[in-house]
């Protein structure tokens, strides 16, 4: 019988053994869900999501520390996010002092008592030759029948992406916008106020209050209009063929921030956490099994040599073993991975870093899985069969792969399964204590979350450290089951 077929009927017995316990079950099918999500998610993570993660652009459209939109049923006020794709819009056109007008009346129903976050205008448009001086102005029409007029008024650069966003960049017309709506309250307004929370003037209930001689404001559900007039400075071109500009162009949009977001929420700076945890499984997964794999197979190799052949080998084996020992791994980790961060300046930095990180637990992790292969390959070494084995000749090569490591592969595959959680909660423990690589690991999203986030933004802190202490459970069921294969005095 092949070293290759002896190996697989013992894998086999140890996959029976495992499905045979509830802990093996479960192990298995949590490790099938992560093998399954985490290549689903190699397979579409963009080559350059470092970059692409922390573009602050690319999530400007998404409320900032939001909820995700099943917190509703925890009792938050959730406000969804409520686009208009004004392409779609017929609009009605006018013209005013020279410039063509298109109206747009867009009506939002707000049924929350709360405030949305925000409000922002988008335009990617190619307009035709003799058309000049395009401008956006939006009028609010409240549910109280208070107009706030020209809350935006500014002219937009066609050759780009327009983008105006009222939390953003604060226009003045907000000011005066609130205060030409509300005369009776002109001299209570705070113009500070206004700019800071926009969103409470436009969406609320204006009241003057005498206890606190000063404006307050309460969220006022109900059907708001957004009157949008797009207009242009025209020359010898007629309307209907800006009118096919609009239509065919790339973007015109208004959107309305929700305060709650997605499946997982968002951060500070509006980034989708779900695609952040989604992206983490493969990256953690990976580091996992690799230190492990790699510790392993060091440490393996190392012992079997070490209690084989003594001597020397031995003595060199061990003392090393014991120098490695008496390095402290952390602080080690901490000063590599700091010195990378501050001194290498590449685009392929991240890569670096959690390369030097790799690198750094599996020279430091080796070590105890030798001394214990060293000890039990003594042992085994002096049965009589090994002693038969070299008296007819038989190579070293052949007693160790046929007669000895057979038998350390249940403990080897417990000791495989048991290491790859240290790695993932090492990286995770770096990144927290603010040594990031630049990949949205679950240990990332941690450490942000501590530094720019609350005790009260749970979908930010609970959902990475629910992750990572699945992924170890997951491994610490499996090891679980194989200790009655190790052990046999566990056995029923």
């Amino acid at each position: 019988m092949s070293v290759l077929s002896k190996m697989y009927e013992s894998w086999s017995w140890i996959r029976k053994e495992i499905l045979s316990q509830v802990s093996g079950k479960v192990a298995f099918v949590l490790l099938i869900a992560l093998i399954v999500i985490s290549v689903y998610a190699a397979i579409l993570m963009p080559p350059d999501y470092t970059k692409y993660w922390d573009v602050g652009s690319r999530w400007v459209d998404n409320p900032y520390n939001a909820p995700p939109e099943w917190a509703s049923y925890l009792g938050y006020t959730c406000i969804p996010q409520t686009p208009y794709d004004l392409r779609t819009v017929k609009p009605g056109v006018s013209e005013v002092s020279g410039r063509v007008v298109f109206t747009y009346n867009i009506t939002y129903d707000l049924s929350a008592r709360d405030y949305p976050q925000g409000l922002r205008i988008r335009a990617n448009i190619v307009v035709p030759q003799g058309v000049r001086n395009a401008r956006i102005r939006v009028d609010v029409i409240k549910p109280d029948g208070a107009r706030l007029p020209a809350i935006i008024d500014a002219y937009v650069d066609l050759t780009n992406t327009s983008l105006i966003d009222l939390n953003l960049d604060k226009p003045e017309g907000i000011v005066t916008a609130v205060m030409s709506a509300y005369r009776d309250l002109v001299k209570f307004l705070s113009v500070e106020e206004i700019n800071i929370f926009p969103m409470k003037y436009i969406f609320g209930n204006l009241s003057y209050s005498e206890t606190l001689k000063k404006v307050e404001t309460t969220p006022l559900p109900g059907r708001y209009v957004f009157v949008i007039d797009f207009s242009f400075r025209v020359f010898n071109v007629q309307p209907q063929d800006i009118l096919r500009s609009i239509e065919k162009s790339k973007e015109f949009s208004l959107l309305i921030k929700g305060t709650c977001y997605g499946l997982m929420g968002t951060d500070y700076k509006g980034r989708d956490l779900a695609e952040g945890l989604f992206y983490g499984f493969p990256i953690a997964l990976t580091i996992g099994l690799l230190v492990a794999l790699a510790s392993t197979t060091i440490g393996v190799v190392a012992g079997l040599v070490s209690g084989y052949y003594g001597g020397f080998v031995d003595e060199v084996i061990q003392r090393t073993v014991d120098v490695m020992g008496s390095i402290p791994l952390l602080p080690i980790l901490i000063l590599i991975a700091q010195s990378i961060a501050k001194t290498y300046t590449g685009e392929d930095k991240p890569i670096v870093m959690l390369s030097a990180i790799f690198a750094v637990l599996v020279i430091f992790s080796w070590g105890g899985l030798a001394i214990i292969i060293r000890s039990m390959t003594l042992s085994i070494k002096s049965e009589l069969y090994v002693e038969a084995a070299k008296a007819v000749g038989a190579s070293n090569l052949r007693i160790i792969s046929k007669h000895i490591l057979p038998q350390l592969v249940p403990y080897i595959a417990a000791s495989l399964v048991y290491s790859t959680p240290n790695a993932i909660l090492t990286e995770a423990g770096l990144s927290v204590l603010g040594i990031r690589h630049g990949y949205p690991t679950w240990g990332n999203i941690l450490s942000e979350a501590r530094q720019n986030g609350t005790i009260s933004q749970w979908w930010w802190i609970l959902p990475p450290g629910f992750l990572i202490a699945t992924v170890s459970l997951t491994f610490v069921l499996l090891g679980l089951a194989l200790e009655k294969v190790v052990e046999p005095k566990l056995r029923r």
